[in-house]
């Protein structure tokens, strides 16, 4: 149970951030569309940049997200910001952190010694909840002592105006477990108006298990299409689960229910994961008998938290064997 909001925000940052950690083919994909961009998967690589940088305080400030394409010998720099609710000075971060990421990067590049050149990265923040005040752009303007003046501006993604439908059309896979995060700003609407415990807000859970089935259903069909992975269909199906027992938990506290949407999320995946391991197994060489092949499988398996029965299926060893490979890894 999460006690404190203390405890609760830093759960949803931490959901909310696994979100990225998906397979190159998807994350290049959704990177194509929310920055209008034409990357070839085949033809690209996709690294996660560091996102920590110091303070004039000498604190620790972390983005969210900085991404580097890589085109041949061209390197493209990105930084996406995931915001669940409207800020003031969120121009200002961001401005802070792109040139923070700027500077770092200068000291990689060989530049005109007349004059020192750096780079942006391209940005991007996506607002999650439901405010009338976010603009297509944040916008901020630089004023110099001589007068001269230089504008910057980031722009927005208003995210409580997509629907799952057209995440799906524009191939932003990651970010269909927010679908049941938007129901934070109507459930919030609710309680101040008719309190906590209210039936609105029973009817409001039940909004958000009803989503909860669908965007699970729409990432194991994307599973079975190929659009990704059997990891990526992982992370959506446990990143839905999670978002709707962190909503539930804020303003329902129905255990049953988060019982009921982690074992529908549980039914949709395993066969995914038994998909997966078949894979893995021919990929490396299971059916030709490779011992120590078969031994990688079983820790890949075990650490997936399947059944020793799948296991056995699927690598031929006994449970004694399998036992052995658990207790290596449990040392």
């Amino acid at each position: 149970m999460i006690n404190t909001e203390n405890e609760q925000r830093v759960k949803l940052d931490e959901i909310l951030k696994s979100l990225f950690a998906v397979s190159k083919k998807v994350l290049i994909t959704m990177m194509n569309s929310l920055f209008k961009e034409d990357f070839d998967v085949e033809m690209t690589d996709i690294t996660f940049e560091n996102n920590e940088f110091v303070s004039d305080d000498y604190d620790i400030i972390r983005g969210d997200l900085f991404l580097k394409i890589s085109k041949g010998n061209k390197p493209y720099h990105y930084h996406i910001e995931l915001q669940t609710k409207n800020d003031a000075t969120m121009v200002i971060r961001m401005f802070e952190y792109g040139f923070k990421k700027a500077k770092e990067l200068a000291k990689y590049q060989v530049e005109d010694e007349q004059e020192i050149v750096i780079y942006i990265p391209k940005q991007l923040v996506i607002f999650v909840e439901q405010n009338k005040n976010i603009k297509d752009e944040l916008k901020m303007k630089l004023v110099f002592p001589g007068g001269q003046e230089i504008k910057y501006a980031v722009p927005t993604m208003k995210y409580w105006e997509y629907s799952d439908i057209d995440i799906m059309q524009d191939k932003m896979y990651p970010l269909l477990p927010l679908q049941v995060f938007k129901l934070r700003y109507k459930m919030e609407q609710i309680k101040k108006r008719y309190g906590e415990g209210s039936s609105e807000i029973k009817e409001t859970i039940m909004e958000a298990k009803k989503i909860s089935e669908t965007i699970s259903k729409e990432g194991s069909q994307l599973f079975n299409n190929a659009e990704i992975d059997g990891d990526d269909l992982h992370r959506i199906l446990l990143a839905v689960a999670n978002l709707f027992e962190y909503l539930n938990t804020k303003y329902g506290e129905d255990e049953k229910l988060n019982e009921e949407v982690r074992n529908m999320t549980k039914t949709l995946y395993d066969p995914a994961v038994e998909q997966r391991g078949i894979e893995k197994g021919i990929e490396k060489g299971i059916e030709k008998g490779d011992i120590k092949a078969r031994e990688e499988m079983v820790k890949e398996m075990l650490l997936d938290g399947e059944s020793i029965v799948k296991i056995k299926k699927y690598s031929k060893l006994s449970e004694e064997e399998i036992a052995k490979i658990k207790n290596k890894i449990m040392q």
